[in-house]
């Protein structure tokens, strides 16, 4: 007979049912809260990566011509768009491209920043078909961005970013590098 009171006491007792239950849900709450902060934090910076290149394609676009110094000016003010992003992790490469009547598309001029070489002047681009235009010059910003989240745990690793925008010119037929 104690044994079955005893029983019914236990089943009846609900005393500590919430904080079992919290501590088995807890890690998986975490978990989610820090994963939502990774995927959010991931979509934001390539947010910030697509901006700043076609930033970069539209500050020059609205050149008739430019030097060396002013396209390292509209490439250093990248920067800015990037931020709180580590900018040292970006590279950017803008260009003025010219389609010839056949359609095949070459490199004007080229000037890049980060670790990276701009493109060969002359060289052959594989421009997206649906934006150039044959016998037409065009802008085009490239950017890659080496993302690595802050807090790092598996939910998103190491990504690496990119976008590319081209863009006419605005004032002039082409923009001139001088």
């Amino acid at each position: 007979m104690t044994a079955r009171r005893t029983a019914r006491r236990l089943i009846a007792d609900c005393a500590g049912v919430s904080m079992v239950e919290f501590a088995l849900t807890a890690p998986f709450l975490i978990l989610l809260y820090l994963g939502t902060y990774q995927v959010s934090d991931a979509v934001s910076c390539n947010r910030k990566v697509t901006i700043t290149a076609r930033a970069v394609a539209d500050l020059t676009s609205q050149y008739s011509s430019v030097n060396n110094v002013s396209e390292a000016s509209i490439i250093a003010a990248s920067a800015q768009i990037m931020a709180p992003y580590d900018t040292s992790k970006a590279t950017i490469i803008v260009s003025e491209l010219y389609t010839d009547t056949n359609g095949l598309t070459r490199i004007v001029w080229s000037r890049a920043s980060g670790a990276v070489t701009p493109h060969a002047q002359g060289a052959t681009f594989i421009a997206n078909p649906m934006v150039v235009t044959n016998g037409t010059y065009s802008i085009v910003a490239e950017i890659t961005y080496a993302y690595v989240p802050a807090i790092s745990f598996g939910v998103v690793g190491p990504l690496t970013l990119g976008d590319t925008i081209y863009m006419r010119p605005r004032i002039s037929s082409s923009v001139d590098m001088t």
